[in-house]
């Protein structure tokens, strides 16, 4: 299965709709830009750049994608933290899964990989988690990490 970038990027974003969903809270996944205005916490996806990079030319030629996959709004109660936490803690856990490729569904609702893709992250230690420290009564919440997502080439 050959993807374009954008049918990757959605594909990605649903992948970690159904995947890190759970526990106690359900943390909506958002691909940007988007005119979704959600109150306390959400998984943001953005694109940053597509590319093919450079490789040797017997190898099969592929695709990269770079996201930014942020966990990011305004935590106003010891809860909403409690939801900012539990959110980048499911998406520590799920993007450290080894072997991790791109998912789409079949026509049954199932999930199927992707051929000949793969998913890695790149955390900052520089990043910063809560943005307001001044603040007692709201805490902007923003967590981001780097995802490259590499796919076969195709649709371009």
């Amino acid at each position: 299965m050959r993807l374009n970038s954008f049918d990757a990027l959605n594909a990605f974003a649903q992948q970690l709709e159904r995947n890190i969903s759970g526990g106690s809270f359900k943390t909506k996944v958002i691909v940007t830009p988007s005119s979704v205005n959600e109150k306390g916490v959400v998984i943001k996806v953005s694109l940053l750049k597509t590319y093919i990079p450079a490789q040797p030319p017997a190898a099969m030629r592929s695709r990269e994608l770079r996201l930014r996959v942020s966990v990011a709004g305004t935590a106003e109660s010891m809860t909403g933290l409690k939801q900012a936490v539990e959110a980048v803690e499911a998406l520590d856990r799920y993007l450290i899964t080894p072997g991790l490729r791109l998912e789409i569904m079949n026509g049954s609702r199932v999930p199927v990989g992707i051929s000949n893709s793969r998913i890695i992250q790149a955390v900052s230690a520089e990043d910063s988690f809560i943005d307001s420290p001044d603040s007692t009564a709201v805490q902007d919440v923003q967590d981001d990490r780097i995802v490259i997502i590499t796919i076969p080439q195709g649709g371009d």
